[in-house]
């Protein structure tokens, strides 16, 4: 849980300016950078889930939501940096000061809420992935977890004073109540190491469902290697808590702001590690349209017009069978009958569960080429005429 900082009786501000330099246009070049990659990851999703594939999620509706606290977090460093961060603490002064902690008091109850809907999100889109019960009471049972932690942790941070307003500026409520630096400090220490714990977990839990997928091995690697990417938002987020241990002794925190700005690249981490996988069916269609272009180019001849080279069609000729056509000016029906066969059974999604298998034929979905369950069979048998 993000700390808040507070403007109190035992924090000593100088009215003398020591050093006007600040650290601020580093402090928004990088959070600015990992938002702006991850608003253009989680915009391909959107794109992939809602138009290419049409089965836009409860999973995508939230991550989308955590993206928007992303943004939020952006806009929060902007007017944190327009009163103080960045600059050291000595140098800003009181009412400087009171505008900073409004800012970062709001900093705290966005970037909190936001990794909590990640992992909500990872957890919804591992609901249509596993099989059996016990993995999907499990995951409802993590959700429900995540939703009253998420609570209790805005709650702490929401009503560490009272009146609210104490949060931020002490001196205008005299009479105000307010946590214990150190109870404050050991509340969030808690918090971030459930945090942690939860991180490890849902980065370590696709892993096993991965395996199981029917797909060849250079597949799962490169899902493993996009889905590893949350263990790097672990990674922050114990930097983030050993930051935490000292950030409200530390009398000159605003300078570098690292605690605030490693919990960003937390969040912004972790919505790439989700939305990275989703974006394999577009990066598919890219390179299938690369290469249609380029296929038809090599047929064109110097005019512009076909000529003797053959089609994209006939490249492959040995491999779909042209040679066995009849030649010449004839013409005839050919009756292909093609015959598919699908499991289904007890723990077997249905193709409205495998929403992406109507557009996305090729199983580039990620729910597509999970192995089905079950042991009934259903033949399916269609006649084509091919002339």
């Amino acid at each position: 849980m993000p700390a808040i900082f507070r403007l109190a009786s035992d924090t000593s501000l100088t009215a003398t300016p020591v050093d006007t330099s600040t650290n601020a246009p580093s402090i928004l070049a990088i959070n600015g950078f990992f938002c702006a990659f991850t608003v253009i990851v989680v915009l391909a999703r959107i794109y992939v889930r809602a138009i290419m594939l049409k089965t836009f999620g409860t999973d995508d509706y939230l991550i989308t939501a955590a993206t928007i606290c992303g943004v939020g977090v952006l806009i929060c460093f902007i007017g944190e940096t327009q009163h103080g961060v960045g600059m050291h603490t000595a140098s800003i002064t009181a009412g400087e000061f009171v505008k900073m902690l409004h800012w970062q008091f709001f900093h705290s109850l966005t970037v909190t809420l936001g990794i909590s809907l990640i992992k909500i999100s990872v957890a919804f889109f591992l609901l249509r992935l596993v099989p059996g019960k016990a993995y999907k009471w499990f995951l409802h049972g993590m959700i429900i977890f995540l939703v009253a932690f998420t609570l209790s942790s805005e709650g702490t941070i929401l009503f560490s004073c009272v009146p609210i307003r104490a949060s931020w500026d002490r001196a205008s409520e005299p009479n105000a109540k307010c946590f214990d630096i150190h109870l404050f400090t050991a509340i969030g220490m808690f918090n971030s190491i459930i945090n942690i714990i939860t991180d490890v977990l849902f980065a370590s839990l696709p892993i096993s469902v991965i395996w199981n997928l029917q797909v060849n091995l250079r597949t799962k690697f490169s899902l493993l290697a996009i889905l590893s990417l949350g263990y790097f938002a672990c990674a922050a987020s114990i930097v983030k808590t050993v930051l935490q241990a000292h950030v409200l002794s530390n009398p000159d925190s605003t300078r570098s702001d690292s605690y605030f700005v490693w919990n960003s690249i937390e969040l912004y981490i972790g919505i790439l590690a989700a939305s990275l996988p989703s974006l394999r069916p577009l990066f598919r269609s890219i390179l299938e349209n690369t290469r249609s272009l380029v296929t038809r180019r090599a047929g064109m001849n110097s005019s512009g017009q076909v000529g003797t080279a053959r089609h994209k069609y006939y490249v492959q000729e040995e491999g779909i069978g042209m040679h066995s056509l009849p030649t010449g000016d004839k013409s005839g029906n050919y009756d292909v009958r093609v015959t598919t066969k699908s499991q289904m059974g007890s723990g077997a999604q249905s193709e409205e569960d495998f929403g992406a298998s109507k557009v996305d034929g090729d199983g580039d979905s990620l729910e597509n080429i999970l192995p089905l369950q079950g042991s009934r069979g259903i033949t399916k048998t269609v006649n084509v005429s091919v002339t």
